[in-house]
């Protein structure tokens, strides 16, 4: 009788405890949501962003893209690293990255943005600093009402924060949240994805044609999905695994800029121009960056100093700065094989075919260096985030902003990187006191001169 006594208390003990946890979890979502619903309301609050009555539209056309038709410049603007963590923990400075962006698109008036991926940031809050939410679909409406509310056409790449292995939602199911019916703004679709792949499949892969009025396309803009983790488990997230780019993602690119190009009438084996955007950066990005500089590793087997190399044989460098520890390139863990290598997304489309001209992404919050390696564009674009790497980066400004690539009549492009806070006038005293010089990590500051 004793022995069952104890035996129902310990019972008893243990479903208190599961009781409280999951109570504490109900209560959380319940708070967590409430934080939502009042971060969209002050996206409510904002005027709209007031465009001309003539702006352009993007429709889709007769090769099943969605195309902008214009005889004058496209402002494209690229808005990367978002990471809205849409939690109890990170509702001040959501707010924060909620008015950056709302000042930057009623400055800039874009005709089209493109999100570059970690949109969201449904994390822990020990050790990462994010909100305590996993609801990544709750966080990603958050996200779109920003576009939506403004009136601003955007579409997006997905990165590795989108969808964790602890969120609720799959990447699937985000997609088709960016592909509801329910918003006029959004024109991501999912033209590709690799269901039968190894790791997370592939869902933001995208063409956007753009064309002037006699029907002929005069740049294409491809998203492709970078991907995530190696493999779909906790551990490769928090050892930060990153997946590459998938061979049928690039056999699906290679064959639609083919089809494209024949369709507008080209000789075989020449192929239209593209600009790429895509979140976790190639191993180009570091092959083209040890070409400047070597780094001076510490006892840590972390850099801690750098020295800057004479003559690059391959890379020119245009602008910007690095402040990472390291290039967290697709395939980093994958040490045996070079940078380079890790995938054949460069070899296939800008060297073998010399169709991609640019290549934009996101990924690493405090490196915006812009170089030319092989006679390609590889671009860090600016950051947004305030939560991920520490309560502290809300303070600094120097990363803080978007990347505004002008496409002409003729096809060409420029890019500029504009400052949130010294290019679009955002406040340094709205929410924290912000730093618009302030470096993020300043011992690994490295600009080529």
């Amino acid at each position: 009788m004793e022995k069952e006594k104890k035996k129902f208390g310990f019972l008893k003990f243990l479903l208190h405890i599961v009781a409280f946890i999951l109570f504490i979890w109900l209560a959380g979502g319940a708070v967590n949501y409430g934080c939502n619903l009042m971060l969209r309301d002050y996206i409510e609050s904002f005027d709209v962003v007031d465009y001309p009555e003539d702006r352009l539209v993007p429709e889709i056309g007769e090769e099943g893209h969605y195309t902008i038709t214009t005889d004058r410049d496209l402002k494209i603007m690229h808005i990367t690293d978002v990471h809205v963590g849409g939690g109890m923990f990170s509702f001040k400075r959501d707010k924060k990255t909620i008015y950056e962006v709302i000042t930057m698109l009623q400055k800039e008036k874009p005709d089209l943005v493109i999100l570059g991926g970690d949109n969201t940031y449904p994390l822990f809050t020990p050790g990462y600093n994010g909100g305590w939410t996993f609801n990544n679909k709750m966080v990603a409406k958050t996200v779109i009402d920003i576009f939506e509310h403004e009136q601003v056409y955007f579409s997006t790449v997905f990165g590795n924060h989108d969808t964790e292995a602890i969120d609720y939602y799959s990447r699937q199911d985000i997609g088709d949240l960016y592909m509801s019916e329910d918003y006029k703004y959004s024109i991501f679709r999912e033209e590709y994805t690799d269901p039968d792949a190894d790791t997370v499949p592939s869902v933001s892969n995208q063409f956007i044609l753009v064309k002037n009025s006699a029907g002929e396309i005069t740049k294409v803009i491809l998203l492709i999905d970078s991907n995530a983790y190696i493999d779909t488990t906790p551990i490769s997230s928090a050892k930060m695994l990153y997946d590459t780019i998938h061979p049928a993602q690039i056999e699906w690119a290679r064959s639609e800029i083919e089809n494209l190009s024949l369709k507008q009438g080209l000789p075989e084996g020449e192929y239209l121009k593209c600009i790429t955007f895509m979140h976790i950066p190639v191993g180009e990005y570091r092959t083209a960056y040890e070409e400047l500089f070597t780094d001076v590793m510490g006892e840590e087997g972390k850099p801690v100093a750098f020295e800057q190399k004479d003559d690059p044989k391959d890379t020119v460098f245009v602008s910007g700065y690095w402040d990472e520890d390291k290039i967290y390139f697709g395939g980093i863990s994958n040490t045996d094989i070079a940078p380079e290598d890790q995938d054949l997304f460069f070899e296939v489309m800008a060297e073998e075919m010399g169709s991609v001209e640019a290549i934009f992404c996101g990924h690493d919050h405090v490196n915006n260096g812009v170089v030319y390696y092989k006679g390609v564009m590889l671009a860090y674009g600016y950051s947004v985030d305030n939560i991920a790497y520490g309560n502290e980066i809300s303070n600094v400004g120097s990363q803080r902003g978007a990347t505004v690539i002008t496409v002409s009549p003729d096809g060409t492009f420029s890019e500029v990187h504009k400052n949130a806070y010294k290019d679009y006038g955002c406040e340094t005293d709205k929410f924290v006191p912000v730093d618009p010089d302030g470096i993020f990590t300043p011992g690994l500051y490295r600009t080529y001169e």
